[in-house]
């Protein structure tokens, strides 16, 4: 009997240790929540708490050098997310290049970061796309491509400790472009003119002037710099906009630049007692820790080769976590994916009826019955769509009411209304421009807002939420679209101004 009960104990253990081979690892994700980020990372309570006072450093940084425009406004916090190297990012972003150290992602569905590591380079990579996202988020206006790139990269190379900051340092990557000879320079009327994308195999030249020409304007002229944009932002264009701020031609900047590198890199090293953020910490569940790579997947674009893989493994999940709200919104996005709104609304109605107060739910479940919604009337069902469309609409209600800080509800409510004969409204028009104060780095929500704008003749406010996205360095979608729209509003803005003006006949 004992040799049997050895036997069934070794053959109870042994099956035991299969099963839990075969099922998933849950890592000990965590979620770091501060004033302005919240972070999440399979790391130590400690490492997480570490990193965000850190982020949180740089970020007071940037408000102590260029304070935001509005310091009433309440901002949506930055999802951040910790990966470990390159093999992680490729499970959100799979051809993402090997020197990549990070990304950061303004998109209709999400706004996050993704970071390679907590080490010096992939800080500068992290500490770039913030500095975007705060000008974006916090300095409204129509900067100039180069200084929207240059900000980026002066601020980058910053070295905060709780008590001191060192802002300014060299970046010797940029240097590297830039000691090729005077001659491989791009011109500088080129730079002033010109956005990344559209300087082909000389990007890295256009980067590295950006940089150094914001260096040396912040070093030296900052005082003019500040004129300078000024004049941009008003229309001015970005060469001719020298004359009467900074008073020197393309040429003779260009040269200024090139004798302020010769000689030491100018930084500024001070004592700075940096206040302690408070940082709240939590875990995340199973399903929750288990989801985190697809969900930011599905947040992307997705190449239609990889969404039947997608489902599928949503689908694995979603059976291992039955009625978790999470695993259903990624399985019913993987869903859309597929072109399954049917099967999307589906997943999610249960999910809602159980948590008839979680704005995320809410929000998403809206979407997946526009979704089939506009696939009824493709298939000549109208009568369906007009149905579908008010479910969802009573839906978005209660999600705005729960979070009104998510700009997802307001793209939403814009969509369910788009079509109405009395579209836009004065409603519509307060619904978009709620949406762009809180995610001004979404393009295609501040397009849609200048479109609205124009259909009700508002011609310069259009002007001002199309400038932006005219001089994204990066380009951006739809940027033919964005630049015949702006010269449109231009024009029809000039014609509203000079009949305002014009002498009674």
């Amino acid at each position: 009997m004992r040799a049997l009960t050895v036997l069934k104990t070794v053959a109870m253990a042994a099956v035991a240790f299969i099963m839990l081979a075969g099922a998933p690892a849950h890592a000990e994700w965590r979620k770091a929540t501060s004033e302005h980020f919240i972070i999440y990372g399979d790391v130590s309570e400690s490492r997480l708490r570490t990193y965000t006072q850190k982020v949180e450093r740089f970020d007071q940084l940037l408000r102590i050098w260029f304070p935001p425009r509005d310091t009433t406004l309440i901002t949506p916090r930055l999802a951040i997310y910790l990966a470990d190297g390159t093999p992680d990012m490729r499970k959100v972003w799979p051809d993402i290049p090997d020197n990549v150290g990070g990304f950061y992602t303004p998109g209709e569905e999400r706004i996050f970061a993704v970071t390679g590591g907590t080490g010096a380079e992939n800080d500068q990579t992290l500490f770039h796309e913030y500095g975007h996202h705060y000008m974006q988020q916090n300095l409204t206006g129509a900067y100039p491509g180069w200084f929207v790139e240059g900000f980026a990269e002066y601020f980058s190379t910053a070295d905060l400790s709780p008590d001191r900051m060192r802002v300014g340092l060299n970046n010797p990557g940029r240097m590297n472009s830039l000691s090729m000879g005077a001659n491989s320079w791009m011109p500088f009327e080129q730079v002033l003119r010109s956005r990344s994308f559209d300087t082909g195999s000389r990007g890295h030249l256009y980067y590295a002037e950006s940089w150094a020409l914001t260096h040396y304007l912040i070093s030296r002229q900052r005082e003019k710099l500040g004129l300078y944009l000024a004049a941009v932002m008003s229309g001015r264009d970005p060469v001719e906009a020298l004359v009467g701020t900074i008073d020197r031609t393309p040429a003779q900047l260009q040269d200024d630049v090139r004798r302020y590198l010769s000689g030491p890199i100018n930084f500024l090293s001070e004592p700075h007692d940096f206040p302690l953020n408070e940082v709240t910490i939590t875990t995340l569940s199973p399903a929750e820790a288990e989801l985190v790579w697809l969900d930011l997947r599905l947040a992307r674009f997705v190449p239609e080769e990889l969404r039947a893989g997608n489902l599928a493994e949503a689908q694995g999940i979603a059976a291992r976590y039955p009625g978790d709200p999470m695993a259903a919104r990624v399985l019913a996005q993987a869903h859309l994916d597929m072109k399954q709104p049917d099967d999307a609304v589906s997943v999610m109605r249960p999910i809602v009826e159980a948590n008839p107060n979680e704005p995320l739910g809410l929000r998403f479940f809206a979407t997946t019955l526009m979704d089939a919604g506009d696939a009824a009337r493709e298939n000549g069902d109208d009568d369906r769509r007009r149905a579908l469309y008010a479910e969802a609409r009573g839906a978005l209600g209660r999600a705005y009411a729960a979070d009104s800080m998510d700009y997802r509800t307001y793209l939403a409510l814009t969509r369910n209304r788009r079509g109405a004969p009395n579209f836009p409204s004065d409603n519509d028009l307060v619904v978009l421009r709620t949406g762009v104060e809180l995610a001004p780095q979404v393009s295609n929500l501040r397009y849609q807002a200048a479109q609205a704008m124009m259909s009700r003749g508002q011609y310069r406010q259009a002007v001002v939420y199309l400038m932006p996205l005219a001089n994204n360095p990066h380009g951006g979608e739809q940027l033919n679209e964005v630049r015949a729209l702006l010269q449109e509003a231009m024009q029809k803005a000039g014609a509203a101004t000079a009949a305002q003006v014009a002498p009674a006949s």
